[in-house]
């Protein structure tokens, strides 16, 4: 009966969505619909969903998308977004890899809806190609998360890591063939019948060229560091480095208030505000609804194979979320008697893999509502990239499971 209650409530918005809906509202409507079916009163929801937009966790996931827009919009409006994709496309014979290079390399920050940071850059670097929307979020949202499973910053695998009381670096590598796998799938997948346009650029260039990157990057390399080796709050680091940077427009590009101001002013985007709170609402009140135990526990009593529960149960969990962390600590704790003791990796890792293909193909993962409201995608487009790509990876994680 959960089952079929959570189904009701994704088929809802699967139509809403064809609607063409405020994505935002949809959630809302998504999350009250599930409260109703799982015996939350109103009232009860209510409470919830407040208490979801006030937790420091949701103030702070919005004012880093705020910022990431303001940090964007000024890297736009200086030239230096420009300059940053021009660089690299002189030093990249294949002009196709800079599409991917730019998210993959912004991948290593590891941040709720990230993928915002590198759609302006994709958009930049697809210029003088023939890519429909649909395909540029493929690009954005699919190489933004190619190192989920071997990256230890990533949330999830520590969380996964603790859980489980095994090694960090042990549990990387049972899963590296996946991130392997997502470079070829994507690149499959992206790049057929888009041909390369570049020109090979003159040798003396190469130093000068290297000198615009370095410097037109230089500001999302200091958010990368201070976050990821300094382990500062992203929010302080992006404040940082954005006062850093509207200094440089201030003294260098003359820019006035009025500038700053117009910037804030087209930046700032209300809707990606109310997107964020239904995502996070949503996923809330999966949580406290209960219809996530609910769901575990019919798999547990419908007596399928330990193979099955380990693969469906963390990929239901990651669908139903859109969020690693939710898929690990929901599932891994009920999956602990049938990894074993000691610890089975090769299991764990195909729960785990499960679970990321579950995330990524989720209709309520921040990135990729994100990504495709910013391209102003076609859902359906999307999907038929991105189903048959996070398909593939699936296979390859039974596969190496059963032959290895």
């Amino acid at each position: 009966m959960s089952l079929i209650k959570v189904l009701i409530v994704f088929l809802a918005i699967i139509f809403l969505i064809t609607r063409r809906l405020n994505l935002g509202l949809i959630m809302l409507a998504g999350a009250f619909l599930l409260a109703l079916l799982f015996s939350v009163w109103p009232w009860q929801w209510i409470q919830i969903a407040f208490y979801s937009a006030i937790d420091y966790t949701t103030i702070t996931l919005i004012l880093s998308l705020v910022l990431i827009q303001f940090l964007e919009a000024t890297l736009r409006r200086s030239s230096l977004l420009e300059q940053m994709v021009t660089s690299l496309k002189n030093l990249v014979p294949d002009h196709r890899l800079v599409m991917a290079f730019l998210p993959a390399f912004l991948g290593f920050l590891p941040s709720a809806g990230g993928a915002l940071f590198s759609a302006p850059l994709v958009e930049e670097a697809s210029k003088g190609f023939d890519i429909s929307p649909a395909k540029k979020t493929y690009i954005n949202y699919w190489f933004r998360h190619i190192w989920e499973c071997i990256f230890p910053l990533y949330p999830g695998l520590i969380l996964a890591s603790s859980l489980l009381g095994v090694n960090l670096s042990a549990l990387i590598s049972h899963q590296w063939h996946y991130t392997l796998a997502a470079i070829l799938v994507g690149t499959a997948f992206a790049f057929p019948g888009v041909k390369n346009q570049n020109q090979r650029m003159k040798d003396k260039g190469i130093w000068k060229d290297l000198g615009k990157l370095l410097f037109t990057i230089l500001p999302v390399l200091m958010v990368l560091v201070l976050v990821l080796i300094l382990h500062v709050e992203l929010v302080l680091a992006l404040l940082l480095v954005l006062a850093l940077l509207w200094g440089w427009a201030a003294a260098y590009r003359h820019w006035k208030f009025i500038n700053f101001w117009d910037l804030v002013k087209r930046a700032f985007s209300f809707n990606t505000v109310f997107l964020v709170l239904g995502v996070i609402i949503f996923k809330d009140t999966m949580i406290k609804s209960g219809s996530v135990n609910e769901l575990s526990d019919f798999f547990f009593r419908s007596g399928v194979p330990s193979i099955v529960l380990v693969s469906l149960l963390p990929f239901f969990v990651g669908l139903l979320t859109g969020v690693t962390q939710a898929f690990v600590g929901v599932a891994f704790p009920l999956l602990l008697g049938i990894f074993g003791n000691p610890v089975s990796l090769p299991l764990v890792a195909l729960a785990y893999v499960s679970g990321f293909v579950g995330v990524l193909a989720s209709p309520v993962h921040l990135c990729l509502v994100l990504t495709r409201q910013y391209f102003k995608a076609d859902w359906g487009k999307v999907y038929a990239m991105l189903a048959p790509s996070a398909s593939i990876v699936l296979i390859v994680a039974f596969l190496v499971y059963l032959v290895f």
